[in-house]
């Protein structure tokens, strides 16, 4: 079994920090990057962090790291970019675990590259949230090497609780894809059903009591309807990361000729979410453009 003492972690957004915090809490000595420096210097335990300006830097006192960033496009500067983790020297027994919410076909792609450089590597997106982040209760969606995992799992055991295997490299991301595009659904159905609902004269407030015991329970009914009936539409995980997973659906259907109706609709709805300025606003926000077409507001 892989043994740890320092760990790098690139990404200290909203899911990076409470990662950040478990594995401190963990034992573990971070040595810690991202773009805004201040998210650093907010860590507590400040004599158990070493902060890198850069990736390339990060190798300097570890040889396992974890990215937790936006999208591909991210993930892909910080490995083969300006000071990235792969221009440099590369340590003996590099181990990386990208646990970003990205595109399948870049993940396969960065594991084969990886696998020839003799460099160990697992895809591992998250689901949970913020709150998940915070209290290390993540559930972890795996692709790799079972062997690799199985040197993995110290690591995310500090921040998940519900660790699945789901397969070669880049079927971790495939589940992530799955869950994201089913929440998003599930959110939509919800803004239509209880727009509908408030119109027709039911307090939202009941009809959420009454469906959390009924076959229209999900996520959605149980997690965000209490926010959405308190006007409370701060991130939580905001509508332009929501809108870049449902388009990585859209994208993957696309590859395989695979039509999917609701998906599509979907990410339009997401898009012009965006369009409207709620990007930054919680998921949930979707809402508001069935309050706005429907006159009405759903809220207790």
């Amino acid at each position: 079994m892989r043994t740890y003492e320092k760990v790098g972690l690139i990404g200290l957004g909203v899911m990076g920090y409470g990662m950040a915090l478990n594995l401190l809490k963990a034992g573990y000595t971070l040595v810690a990057c991202d773009v805004n420096q201040e998210r650093i210097k907010m860590l507590p335990q400040q004599e158990k962090v070493i902060a890198a300006e850069n990736p390339a830097q990060v190798l300097e006192y570890t040889n396992t790291v974890i990215t937790m960033l936006p999208n591909s496009p991210h993930v892909l500067e910080v490995l083969e970019g300006e000071n990235g983790l792969l221009t440099g020297e590369i340590p003996e027994d590099l181990f990386l675990i990208d646990m970003s919410s990205i595109s399948p076909d870049v993940t396969r792609e960065i594991g084969r590259k990886l696998e020839e450089k003799g460099i160990k590597f697992l895809d591992g997106p998250v689901s949970g949230g913020q709150s998940g982040a915070m209290n290390g209760t993540l559930t972890i969606m795996v692709g790799g090497k079972e062997e690799d995992l199985q040197d993995a799992m110290p690591l995310f055991e500090a921040v998940g609780k519900n660790i699945i295997h789901c397969g070669q490299c880049g079927a971790g991301q495939v589940v992530k894809v799955v869950n994201q595009l089913m929440s998003a659904i599930n959110l939509i159905s919800l803004s239509e059903a209880f727009t509908l609902g408030t119109k027709a004269g039911v307090s939202p407030e009941i009809m959420m009591n009454v469906i959390k015991g009924g076959s229209g329970r999900c996520w959605a009914v149980e997690d965000r309807m209490p926010h959405i009936l308190e006007g409370d539409f701060e991130p939580g995980f905001t509508i332009d990361l929501h809108t870049k997973d449902v388009k990585l659906a859209v994208d993957m259907a696309k590859n395989m000729n695979l039509p999917l109706y609701a998906t599509n609709l979907t990410a339009e709805l997401f898009k012009t979410a965006q369009v409207k300025g709620y990007g930054r606003k919680d998921n949930c926000a979707i809402i508001k453009l069935y309050e706005e077409l429907g006159g009405v507001e759903v809220r207790k």
